[in-house]
């Protein structure tokens, strides 16, 4: 369960096309917003929401948006956020693309949280050690 708080009166409630095989929400954005070419811009949501405990959210590009050149990035939602999603869409493309009041813009997949207590000391050996970019091969 998701629990939305709407914020905008044209805001559109997250969706889940197919329940039971969708991984994530799909998020609506809440007003017309042109993304110049080359360009970023915040589209609004309307909405804000409360995980369940121990969970946050990660907000992801929708492959036919991706398709299109537009991707979204920073993506991370915590859980403690009560404001208004905004999804940071990127134009990759030629041409100005507009998001209209009501389309999809992004998906949300809820995310347990694992962050806990930092604890500084020594580390257990690993096979593949500090070996870092390119060590697994090409």
């Amino acid at each position: 369960m998701l629990k939305v708080k709407r914020l905008s009166p044209d805001a559109t409630l997250p969706t889940v096309a197919h329940p039971g095989e969708d991984v994530g929400y799909d998020l609506y954005c809440c007003e017309d917003v042109t993304i110049a070419a080359h360009d970023a811009a915040g589209v609004r949501t309307g909405i804000a929401i409360e995980f369940i405990p121990a969970a946050g959210g990660i907000v992801k590009t929708r492959s036919g948006l991706a398709r299109k050149r537009l991707m979204c990035n920073a993506g991370v939602i915590d859980a403690g956020y009560r404001g208004e999603i905004i999804v940071l869409m990127e134009n990759l493309g030629d041409e100005p693309y507009t998001f209209r009041e009501g389309d999809k813009v992004a998906q949300l997949l809820e995310h347990p949280f694992l962050a806990g207590e930092v604890v500084e000391g020594e580390l257990t050996e690993a096979a593949r050690g500090a070996k870092g970019f390119g060590s697994s091969g090409s």
